[in-house]
């Protein structure tokens, strides 16, 4: 709907709008990854890679909390498509699949209160605070080097291959041992193939943009 509305007017340019957007996302992303990492990484740290993705947060306790906070700003980051569309950029496949997925699988792991999903959230969050600081910059003009755009796609890409792993090992635990872990077979298989799929088009962006100069600067923002 809104780009018919967009089809007949010159593109709004938004920038110092879309730089207190990002920012806001690269601080609340930084803030998040500390506050709710603090448990995942001691876990991961002291007591191992079981625990850390087989057992939940504590339903009462600190990164329960910012969980659900997480969960919340993927609905926000929703808006990174509005400004798209308003600036008349190119929305590609990957922008919308990733950001509809994943607001519908931290949902669907929300409700399970998943142990993996605390890898998932850890991730993500530091992925996004980079990633954003790097969008503030660029929307006010900024023009970093192209090293640091492909560092950046190349962190989101090994997130994915994280993800993979991380799902692997879920599943080894789960159908090799007699060790109970929480996530449902059906809440791994849907996070591994989403996690197949983004590493699989996040490779596909990386060599397009990066190599195949025929194709454009194809940009997600």
């Amino acid at each position: 709907m809104i780009q018919r509305f967009m089809n007949d007017r010159s593109p709004f340019k938004l920038n110092w709008t879309l730089f207190i957007w990002n920012l806001s996302l690269a601080i609340f992303s930084a803030i998040a990854f500390i506050r709710f990492s603090e448990d995942f990484l001691h876990s991961l740290i002291y007591k191992g890679s079981y625990i850390s993705f087989c057992y939940s947060v504590h339903p009462y306790g600190v990164s329960a909390f910012w969980a659900y906070v997480f969960f919340l700003s993927k609905i926000v980051e929703l808006g990174d498509t509005l400004f798209i569309v308003l600036r008349k950029k190119p929305l590609i496949f990957l922008h919308y699949y990733h950001h509809v997925s994943v607001l519908i699988y931290s949902a669907h792991s929300g409700a399970e209160h998943t142990g993996s999903g605390k890898a998932f959230i850890s991730t993500n969050l530091l992925t996004h605070s980079i990633m954003y600081t790097y969008f503030a910059f660029t929307s006010c003009g900024m023009r970093p080097p192209k090293l640091i755009s492909m560092a950046i796609t190349s962190i989101q890409t090994i997130q994915m291959f994280a993800g993979i792993a991380v799902s692997l090992y879920v599943y080894r635990v789960k159908t090799q041992t007699d060790f109970p872990c929480q996530q449902s077979m059906q809440n791994l298989l849907i996070g591994t193939v989403l996690y197949v799929t983004y590493a699989a088009l996040f490779i596909h962006y990386f060599i397009s943009t990066y190599f195949h100069k025929s194709s454009g600067k194809s940009k997600r923002q």
